[in-house]
């Protein structure tokens, strides 16, 4: 009788102890169009039972295999039937680099012979970032919406301390999306269309003028998933003119393919994307509007690019990315054209073709490896004068990383990268004389992430 007592007790006990350890709460889902984060914690394994050990008694083994691997639900609130959470990261940047480099946080280019001057170390926590998913009330019918609010403090390169002046909008809309019929529909500022994939670089440049393309600006988009392709257009924002006459125009379709071979949840992306913007300035008086009208007038010439974009899993620890553009005019978009805004020395629009590849690898213990090459290549024929001084012609970065993972939500990297910017000199007449700039940056990041 008193081993039937002791019996019920002792599984009265495990059971309080099963009770107080809970089942983690499901994952809640993010908005379903946002820029993907530079950096991405490798999460930790969830072990396959766990073992509860009892005085005298059997050990009960609580099985998890039921509940899938997952990220904690985001802290969460909710307001007038939406529903908000918090996310973002924390960040330190030490950046050295061994020339001159203008006193900025980072460089995009190496200035000209940048290698003469004294090497420089600055650090900063401008990459800091905060952002709000949101999340309409569920519905069985109708549009499904959610929406983003994303921020953090590197409006520029310059040294800003603190943040001070810093503070920029990185994602800031509203979405509608249409399950039934497989449409999107989004108003606000988000990524842009063109240039989807990001460089695993740690660079708060992120190859900006060394072929990566896309950034941010406000837009109206519509998307279309038929099967495993979208098709997307967006008007957005025209940055080629303060007053621009049009809208710019985007376009792309993009497909995704289960890589099997490579484990679960990976897929292999292609994507084909462009854009047209005119750079006309709507006229102020009567007499510039009466210019426009007078036969022989001519447009500035338009900003447009094509972009393919391809990431490719090779294995489940290694994948392959990159993207390769043709365009012109396009200091509007992450700082292509090397960061000029002008036109050829005959007029014409400044055309150029660029891109970049890189490979990104899991290694055992936490640690990641990354890196690769981007470049940006102007049209000889369409090269910049040289009356107003030098111009770049060509701007090319290697670079490669290494982080660990603390845990989730902390990991340390280093990154080293070097950049090569060669400048025409004197292009008048038949002449073209060129130099060059170089600079090795070597970079220390530290990163605590929250959601």
């Amino acid at each position: 009788m008193s081993s039937n007592i002791l019996s019920i007790a002792a599984l009265l006990v495990a059971s309080s102890i099963v009770l107080a350890q809970g089942v983690p709460a499901p994952a809640v889902e993010a908005a379903p169009v946002a820029a993907v984060p530079e950096t991405a914690p490798i999460p930790a394994e969830v072990p396959a039972a766990t073992v509860v050990a009892l005085p005298k008694v059997a050990p009960i083994v609580v099985a998890t295999e039921s509940v899938p691997a997952q990220k904690p639900a985001e802290p969460a609130v909710s307001v007038a039937g939406t529903k908000i959470s918090l996310y973002g990261f924390l960040q330190l940047n030490a950046v050295y680099e061994d020339g001159a480099n203008g006193g900025l946080n980072w460089s995009n280019y190496a200035p000209l012979n940048a290698q003469d001057g004294e090497g420089r170390l600055l650090i900063n926590v401008n990459q800091t970032r905060l952002g709000l998913n949101l999340a309409g009330q569920p519905k069985e019918s109708g549009a499904e919406v959610s929406g983003k609010f994303e921020s953090d403090f590197v409006a520029n390169q310059n040294r800003n301390n603190n943040g001070v002046n810093g503070f920029r909008i990185r994602h800031a809309y509203g979405q509608l999306k249409f399950n039934d019929i497989g449409l999107s529909v989004l108003f606000g500022q988000t990524q842009d269309i063109i240039a989807p994939l990001v460089a695993p670089s740690l660079n708060q440049g992120a190859l900006q003028g060394q072929g990566s393309l896309g950034t941010r600006r406000p837009m109206i988009r519509l998307a279309e998933f038929v099967g495993p392709i979208e098709a997307a257009v967006a008007v957005t924002d025209n940055r080629e003119t303060a007053t621009p006459v049009l809208p710019a125009f985007q376009g792309s379709l993009k497909t995704k393919v289960p890589a099997s071979w490579a484990g679960e949840k990976q897929n292999v992306e292609f994507t084909l994307s462009g854009h047209y913007a005119s750079r006309e300035t709507a006229a102020e008086t009567e007499a510039e509007k009466d210019a426009k009208d007078a036969s022989g007038w001519e447009a500035p010439p338009i900003s447009w690019s094509g972009v393919a974009s391809l990431s490719l899993p090779v294995i489940s620890i290694v994948n392959l990315s990159g993207e390769f553009f043709l365009g012109q005019n396009l200091s509007n978009y992450n700082v292509g054209s090397i960061g000029q805004n002008a036109n050829s020395k005959d007029g014409e629009g400044l055309k150029s073709l660029g891109g970049w590849g890189a490979a990104n690898v899991k290694l055992p213990a936490n640690f990641a490896l990354a890196g690769g090459y981007g470049f940006e290549s102007i049209d000889k024929k369409r090269e910049p004068s040289t009356a107003n001084g030098p111009a770049r012609i060509k701007n090319a970065v290697i670079f490669a990383n290494l982080k660990y993972f603390v845990d989730e939500s902390v990991f340390i990297g280093f990154e080293y990268a070097n950049l090569a910017t060669d400048y025409v000199v004197d292009n008048s007449g038949d002449n073209h004389k060129t130099d060059d700039g170089k600079l090795n940056r070597f970079e220390l990041v530290f990163n605590y992430s929250f959601k």
